[in-house]
């Protein structure tokens, strides 16, 4: 496994690698951790010989720049749909959500300025697309996978169903600081045998592993790809366990503290802000 993550510092941003308790300085192997990067081959097995620590404080950025998508689908997780009492789907759902919605893991969370906000968490497995894939099998997904990270769906439910219970999950999604990424992006694990949760306030709201989902990751990717180009750096949302505040009917206030994590891509917190 490897774990990468991008620090900002007093000298500005910096693409690390994570061993131990120390962050070595990529920039002898990558500029950044970009599409190019991904896509080039540099990442793969990085030999951490000749990388210096960062020294003195910094602050985690997402672990990727410059994601020029983030594709998403809902209802993957069979616990998920059972608490929502719904039939499982025959196949997964595709959509978007705004590249301006990402932010980083320990970034504040913006409510907006609609007060009726139902602001929602949904902790996520997102797989990061190694290179260019469409109309891939499933057979080779895995050839396509640079790594994952985790990403947090956030959802205003209110914006979300419509009068006539229409979904619109777009315009639901896509707010400013609506998906927080990070803070390590890891390659070299299994993405279908990951610890998924989610607190507020410090107590859970969220327990899952990814084995509990309907469609695995290599499964979602050839899905996905026969219907959309996926490219290097991309990312794609795989569902959320079950436990989000919209089966409880409880949502995020201003002033609360809202953390997740998934196993291996460590653990975020955000404060929310109006």
């Amino acid at each position: 496994m490897q774990q990468f993550a991008r620090v900002l510092t007093d000298k500005g941003a910096v693409p690390v690698i994570v061993k131990g308790d120390e962050h070595l300085d990529l920039r002898p192997i990558v500029s950044d951790i970009n599409p190019d990067a991904i896509a080039g081959g540099a990442l793969i097995a990085v030999d951490t010989s000749r990388l210096s620590p960062v020294v003195g404080d910094f602050t985690y950025l997402a672990p990727i720049n410059g994601i020029r998508q983030i594709a998403a689908t809902g209802f993957n997780y069979r616990k998920h749909i059972e608490e929502f009492k719904l039939k499982p789907p025959t196949e997964p759902e595709v959509f978007l959500k705004a590249i301006t919605s990402l932010t980083g893991p320990f970034d504040p969370i913006f409510r907006g300025p609609n007060q009726n906000v139902k602001l929602d968490w949904e902790t996520e497995l997102a797989i990061v697309v190694g290179r260019e894939a469409r109309d891939i099998v499933m057979a080779d997904a895995a050839d396509y996978i640079f790594g994952y990270v985790c990403v947090n769906d956030i959802s205003d439910r209110t914006t979300q169903v419509d009068e006539e219970g229409q979904q619109h999950l777009v315009r639901a999604k896509s707010r400013p600081s609506y998906s927080p990424i990070g803070p390590y992006l890891a390659t070299g694990i299994d993405g279908m045998k990951l610890d998924v949760w989610t607190k507020l306030n410090g107590d859970y709201e969220q327990r899952g592993n990814t084995s509990d989902m309907l469609f695995g990751v290599h499964e979602m990717l050839a899905y996905f790809s026969s219907h959309m180009t996926l490219l290097p750096g991309d990312i794609l949302a795989t569902g959320t366990p079950p436990g989000v505040g919209f089966g409880k009917n409880h949502f995020m206030a201003v002033g609360d503290v809202l953390e997740c994590g998934i196993t291996n891509l460590g653990a975020q917190r955000h404060e929310i802000r109006s």
